[in-house]
Formats: structure tokens, C-alpha cells, sequence
């Protein structure tokens, strides 16, 4: 015998999964922002490090350093004259050296442009992070071996090119115009370079790859206010 449910009953039903399912949407993007956020957070966190560093800020050291997890000291080279950028490979570098990975930085950045230091932590942070993870790979397969991270920073013509080139042992997988992370957390597949890619594109840009040689390339093509 079907039971035959009052027309109220089936339009409360109606309603209230309506309202389940816009709840549920909303969650799943707050999750998926909060989720960004923080993979990106200790980046930030690092960069306030520096900068406290320079203006001779002790207190605001400890207190970066207490709320995030350790940070290691940065050497102090000027590679560009910004800060910003300048702090991002001085990390890079130190973390390089301490893994036995060598690292070529060609820099050329203009002092003053029109890309924000929170999307330059974004796409530096991220492309480096995920170098330096596929020469770790590469250096336990071959322990003897010396990976090398290129970094290319240009200004051509009206547009800035960043690119980071590293060797790799597992060739990435790729879905469409996307290659997925290798690292064993695939909880967080391809996190970072969604925000690249999203951050190229506040600048009219775009995020490209390619496979050659045994070498994995990433470049970011931006188009940024040159002031």
C-alpha cells in the first residue's frame, strides 16, 4: 500500500532540502577558501619574519615564530632590490641548501609594479614549494645526484615572465591543461597552482607547463602596471 504524503508535508520536504543543499554549498566554499588560505598562510608568516628582520623587530620575530611552525633563518642577499621578492628566494635558498639542492637565480624585477606582495608570495612561494619537492624526490632516487631549481624573473617588453624549472623522477600526471601534485598528500592536489593560476589572471596572465628533457618547466606570464 503507498503511503500518500500530505501536499504541506511534500512542499516542507521540498523546501527544507532546498535549504540542505544551498547550505551545503555554501560550506563546501568556505571549506574550499579556508582550505587556500591556509596552505598559503606559513608563507605570509614567513614573509613577516623577514621583514621584521629588517627593521630590527625582535618582538614581532618571536611572536611570527611562536604562532607558526619553525622558521629557519634567511640569509640576506639582494637578489632584487624588493624585498618581497628578495625575502621569497632568500628562503628558498637556505631550504635549498639545507635539502643539498642547488638553486640558479637570474632576477630581473622591477621596483615598482602593480603586483601586490601577498600575490607575489602566492606565486613565488607556491612554484618554488613545488620544485623543491620534486628534487627531494630526485634525491632519494639517486642520492648521489645534485638537483638544480632554475629561477627566471624578466621583464619583457609589457609583460613579466616567472619561471622555475627543476628535474623530476615521476613524470606529472596531467588532466586537460592541468598536471596534478605528486606529493603524497593528494588531499591537496594542485591547491597552489589553482592559486597561481587565479592570481595570473587578476593581471591578465596565465599560468603554462611543459615537459621537456626530463625537466619540468612552469612559467606565469603576467601583465602588470609598471609605475
Amino acid at each position: 500500500m503507498r503511503l500518500e504524503l500530505p501536499w504541506s508535508r511534500i512542499r516542507f520536504l521540498e523546501r527544507k532540502n532546498r535549504v540542505l543543499e544551498e547550505n551545503y554549498h555554501l560550506l563546501s566554499e568556505l571549506y574550499g577558501e579556508n582550505e587556500r588560505l591556509y596552505h598559503d598562510m606559513n608563507h605570509h608568516l614567513q614573509m613577516l619574519y623577514y621583514l621584521a628582520q629588517k627593521q630590527n623587530a625582535p618582538e614581532i620575530m618571536e611572536y611570527v615564530t611562536s604562532i607558526s611552525t619553525p622558521i629557519n633563518q634567511l640569509s640576506d642577499v639582494i637578489w632584487s632590490g624588493v624585498d618581497v621578492v628578495d625575502a621569497i628566494l632568500n628562503h628558498a635558498v637556505s631550504e635549498a641548501r639545507a635539502s643539498q639542492i642547488t638553486m640558479d637565480v637570474n632576477v630581473e624585477f622591477p621596483r615598482m609594479c602593480s603586483i601586490s606582495s601577498d600575490d607575489l608570495c602566492i606565486i613565488l612561494f607556491n612554484l618554488l614549494d613545488n620544485a623543491m619537492e620534486a628534487c627531494r624526490t630526485v634525491h632519494k632516487k639517486a642520492p648521489q645526484a645534485v638537483p638544480v631549481i632554475s629561477v627566471t624573473i624578466r621583464l619583457i617588453h609589457q609583460f613579466l615572465m616567472i619561471k622555475v624549472e627543476n628535474p623530476y623522477v615521476h613524470r606529472p600526471r596531467r588532466i586537460s591543461n592541468f598536471f596534478l601534485s605528486t606529493k603524497p598528500d593528494d588531499s591537496h592536489h594542485g591547491i597552489g597552482l589553482r592559486n597561481v593560476r587565479e592570481t595570473a589572471e587578476k593581471y591578465g596572465g596565465n599560468l603554462e607547463f611543459e615537459v621537456k628533457d626530463g625537466t619540468f618547466v612552469t612559467s606565469v606570464l603576467l601583465f602588470p602596471e609598471i609605475i
